[in-house]
């Protein structure tokens, strides 16, 4: 299984696609006026937007020292105001979903698929020995509960579930539901109805 995270936008054209996958998954809807709304109430989505924005302008060499370095401070700002942390180096497919913020924090050189539901106090850390050292790799349209923990080279598979307070310490198969510490199978229901508004 390999995530289908998106490269990084090249031109404004491909920026406004992924952000209108983003703002889709917020509630099935799209246009300005969401976009706005989501933007001034949702600081989930306004964290969203500005590290898309922030990818997108560190590629320009013009804009990677003028108009980033505003957008960086910005995007870090949120960040601290809100508790969350995914570092620009992550590769996050379209479809990003935040939907409880508070205590997120993911580590550099993690790869996120499409669809990603991200909830409050996760972790995906990075395990620096053993045989699961490195970070992990998430799949296409995962649910990752509160406070669900995912440390080192591990893989969850497509359409998967992480339930609340799992600690994940092996790979997690598609359309698996995991639940526990550590966490072991518990169904292969997947994560439909939890991952809605999918693109």
């Amino acid at each position: 299984m390999t995530a289908s995270a998106s490269p990084l936008p090249k031109s404004t054209q491909e920026l406004r696609a992924i952000l209108a996958c983003d703002l889709f998954r917020q509630e099935g809807k799209g246009g300005k006026g969401h976009f706005l709304k989501h933007f001034i109430n949702n600081p989930g989505f306004r964290y969203v937007v500005l590290f898309r924005l922030c990818q997108f302008l560190r590629q320009s060499a013009w804009s990677k020292w003028t108009l980033h370095p505003l957008a960086l401070l910005w995007f870090q700002r949120v960040g601290r105001i809100y508790g969350i942390r995914v570092p620009l180096s992550c590769k996050v497919g379209p479809g990003f979903f935040i939907a409880h913020w508070g205590c997120i924090w993911v580590n550099p050189g993690v790869t996120i698929g499409k669809n990603l539901t991200l909830t409050h106090a996760v972790t995906l850390g990075r395990a620096s020995r053993g045989a699961t050292c490195g970070v992990p790799t998430i799949g296409d349209n995962v649910y990752l509960g509160p406070g669900a923990c995912v440390s080192g080279t591990i893989t969850i598979g497509n359409h998967s579930l992480v339930s609340a307070n799992s600690v994940v310490l092996q790979d997690v198969p598609e359309n698996g539901v995991v639940i526990g510490v550590p966490a072991r199978l518990f169904s292969s229901s997947g994560s439909e109805g939890y991952v809605t508004h999918t693109v």
